[in-house]
């Protein structure tokens, strides 16, 4: 299965992935699906969407939100529909989820599992400190999601700041992944989205002061 970190700050979210789509094709039988596709997909400037678990899903996610030179209008419906598809996947046979990434307005990423009583999470970076998410499968529980993360603090130290150093850390973070899932792909890809300066020279959405 595919894995996916993310890296959101006031400025900028960025996301690397592997190229490992799957599909379940039947209770506890999960097929790898031909070819390298990175498990996200910008549907405007300034959003994407990342899901893994189901390649089904994301094709139809890209069917119903093409990218579209507005951003879309993120609220309860269609958050509502997203839930709904990830949690038409049964929890028993795989983990899915999904993230919706938005800096229109500003930093937010909201991130919804196929687990029963899931709800939607949501990451509101701060100025100065970065959030992150990471989307893996069965084979990463949440005692190696830990260890991600602490490698991930480690190697970014006091650079979260900085796009090019985080990338870096993400392909790195992706390389320990596959060591304790081998179903992770080799390939990477990266989709960065960043804030919209304004002319004022301030960005929309950062936070500000008086």
């Amino acid at each position: 299965m595919s894995f996916v970190s993310i890296i959101a700050t006031d400025q900028w979210i960025s996301a690397v992935s592997d190229g490992t789509l799957v599909e379940v094709i039947e209770k506890g039988k999960i097929k790898r699906c031909l070819g390298n596709k990175p498990s996200f997909l910008r549907i405007s400037k300034r959003q994407f969407i990342a899901c893994t678990g189901s390649a089904a899903l994301l094709n139809r996610v890209k069917n119903d939100m093409p990218f579209n030179s507005q951003p879309y209008v993120i609220n309860q419906a269609m958050l509502s529909r997203l839930e709904h598809g990830v949690k038409s996947i049964s929890a028993e046979w795989q983990d899915v989820l999904l993230v919706v990434a938005d800096l229109t307005k500003k930093s937010v990423c909201r991130m919804i599992s196929n687990q029963k009583d899931a709800d939607w999470v949501t990451v509101v970076p701060q100025y100065g400190r970065a959030g992150t998410l990471f989307l893996a499968g069965k084979g990463i529980d949440n005692q190696k999601i830990k260890l991600i993360y602490e490698e991930c603090s480690r190697m970014l130290g006091d650079k979260q700041n900085d796009l090019k150093s985080v990338i870096i850390a993400q392909n790195q973070l992706n390389r320990l992944a596959a060591k304790f899932d081998p179903s992770i792909g080799s390939r990477l890809f990266h989709l960065s989205i960043k804030a919209e300066v304004k002319s004022d020279g301030g960005l929309n959405g950062n936070p500000t002061s008086d």
